[in-house]
């Protein structure tokens, strides 16, 4: 069947459950504002160092090479983003090594774009002016497990630096491992408030390679990792994940910001998605780079990416919540057989929502003029709307 007759189908289907239930539509127009958000998304580069090594790294590849020409000078980091601003970015990801080593970069796009997210280690405090929703990675709690995985204690200082920002949430990276931590950081964060979420380590092709030919520390990214005992996952490990995953959001439902329905998707045996057996490649992750969402480098040129932001991810074994959250934007058939189905995935975008952004009726001061951004403000938005149905 065909993707447009597919999905035409879907919509009716939500159509006649939303006349069933006129009790749903409420939600279901929350979701609809939470996914225009990120109809026009953009990822942008602005950091090519970090200040910390950890274990199967995203970033730092074995092929890893900065931009010849990185862009230094802040006018023409602010002309740039004013220039995506104008072409209609919606939701505007900055990413890199660690964004907070180039915080006058982030300073210039403040008042570009209505909607934006930063992914930093949490070791610097980001400037008050940076009005965006920041993801605080985490990866231990404990110090000698912080240590091991990360090159430093970098939990401590995260606390210290975001104890009770609004813009922030803690993002604590699952893997086999760290498991045992998950309970103890709920109450950390509960204690400090900090909104809590969680990612799942996905290993990259760098990482499966150093294991399979049992490569020895490297002193950087691959210091404690080996056959026997790394962390990918298995179907054990993911039977705990989701057990652990599950108490959580119970037990804490005002600090743990995550879903039972995504938690049960996340932590299923095998691919969560349909992978190209000639590419290997995931065909149907929200998170590959086709229009509009492009990525560029601190070079400020477009970059044209195979698949997606972090290409050395096995796309077979990516749990990352980047590309999970942005493949929940559309319902798929198992989100509409039924009623509590289809609750289900409303519950998946509200989430999605407190992860990704501020809320929307929160007014952040404009760095340049020092009067206010609304995102309320219907000028602010561009682009197409993204509609869900009529």
């Amino acid at each position: 069947m065909h993707v447009g007759t597919e999905r035409k189908q879907r919509l009716g289907q939500v159509a006649a459950m939303l006349r069933a239930d006129p009790r749903l539509r409420d939600r279901y127009t929350r979701a609809k504002a939470i996914v225009r958000a990120f109809r026009r998304p953009a990822f942008y580069e602005v950091a090519t160092r970090c200040n910390l090594f950890c274990e199967g790294c995203y970033y730092f590849a074995d092929d890893f090479a900065p931009p010849s020409r990185e862009v230094q000078d802040r006018a023409a980091w602010e002309e740039f983003f004013a220039a995506e601003g104008e072409r209609g970015v919606t939701m505007a990801y900055f990413v890199g090594a660690e964004p907070a080593l180039e915080q006058e970069r982030l300073i210039a796009a403040a008042t570009h774009f209505p909607h934006g997210n930063i992914g930093t280690n949490g070791t610097i405090r980001l400037d008050p002016a940076i009005p965006y929703r920041i993801g605080v990675s985490v990866w231990g709690v404990d110090e000698e497990v912080d240590t091991s995985l990360r090159g430093a204690n970098a939990f401590a200082k995260a606390i210290r630096n975001y104890a009770g920002d609004p813009r922030a949430i803690m993002l604590y990276t699952l893997t086999r491992t760290n498991l045992g931590d998950v309970r103890r950081l709920a109450e950390i964060c509960r204690d400090h408030d900090l909104p809590l979420t969680f990612n799942m380590y996905s290993p990259t092709q760098s990482y499966a390679r150093k294991i399979a030919e049992r490569m020895g520390p490297d002193g950087k990214y691959f210091r404690i990792s080996s056959e026997e005992d790394n962390l990918r996952w298995d179907d054990d490990s993911l039977a705990a994940a989701r057990r652990v995953m599950d108490e959580v959001i119970e037990d804490f439902p005002e600090t743990v910001v995550y879903s039972h329905a995504y938690n049960r998707w996340a932590t299923q045996s095998g691919p969560l998605y349909d992978i190209d057996p000639e590419t290997g490649i995931a065909r149907d992750c929200h998170s590959r780079m086709v229009e509009p969402m492009r990525y560029f480098k601190t070079d400020l040129e477009h970059a044209a990416l195979e698949k997606c932001g972090t290409s050395d991810t096995i796309c077979s074994e990516c749990r990352m919540y980047s590309g999970g959250w942005s493949s929940k934007f559309e319902p798929r058939d198992a989100d509409v057989r039924d009623t509590a189905a289809f609750g289900e995935w409303l519950d998946m975008i509200d989430t999605l929502g407190r992860i990704f952004l501020i809320e929307r009726n929160e007014a952040v001061p404009d760095v340049r003029t020092g009067s206010v951004f609304d995102f309320d403000d219907p000028t602010a938005t561009h682009g197409k709307r993204m509609e869900l149905t009529k």
